[in-house]
């Protein structure tokens, strides 16, 4: 069902951005990885806030779940602001991601509150479509298709960030570092849905 549900997503994110790996230039998969991450920002949120809400609610430990889902936005979110030194959105832009972000944080806070195994597996597979989007973009970049970003230096913010070579680091390395933090969480995801969503009130409750 997550699977199922992730597709479908990615097909009309893919139509209403008019998605073509093999025509995009720059400009077009900065839009895309701009709309990606203020979207990918928003579950670790919605999920540290049910965990931590939980926690108090029955005044058990969380075991580390709501740092690592708050960290993951926090993530996200740098994410964000690092492609946003390449490219500022305009009114359209922004009231897209608005009204996207308005939809998933509506969606993914219900989601969460039904099936919190569940949600982490729609995440997982999100996370696995973002790796993929970045995989392209390193491909087009490998290929010469996106001769901008083959001799641009990274981003300032990206490079300290990562703690790259502010010297060497070009615009590939900085993709590829976005890549590594999205199959991170990734990974995270799907063993968030294996384990036990919440842990029985143990000795140590207060």
């Amino acid at each position: 069902m997550a699977l199922t549900a992730i597709t479908i997503v990615r097909k009309f994110f893919d139509i209403i951005t008019r998605y073509n790996p093999d025509k995009m230039n720059e400009r077009d998969w900065l839009m895309r990885f701009i709309i990606l991450e203020t979207v990918a920002g928003v579950p670790g949120m919605v999920a540290g806030m049910h965990r931590h809400l939980r926690s108090l609610r029955t005044l058990e430990h969380d075991h580390g779940w709501i740092h690592h889902l708050l960290q993951e936005a926090e993530n996200e979110r740098m994410h964000l602001f690092i492609f946003m030194q390449l490219r500022n959105p305009g009114v359209i832009m922004r009231l897209t991601i608005g009204v996207a972000q308005a939809l998933f944080l509506t969606t993914f806070n219900l989601m969460y509150l039904l099936s919190p195994k569940f949600s982490h597996r729609f995440v997982g597979y999100l996370e696995e479509e973002a790796v993929h989007t970045y995989s392209l973009t390193l491909k087009a970049i490998d290929e010469g298709k996106l001769p901008l970003w083959s001799n641009m230096k990274a981003p300032s913010e990206g490079v300290e960030y990562y703690g790259l070579d502010p010297e060497k680091a070009m615009m590939r390395d900085l993709i590829l570092s976005v890549r590594a933090d999205e199959a991170v969480h990734r990974s995270i995801n799907h063993h968030f849905s294996d384990i036990p969503q919440f842990y029985e009130i143990s000795n140590d409750k207060i």
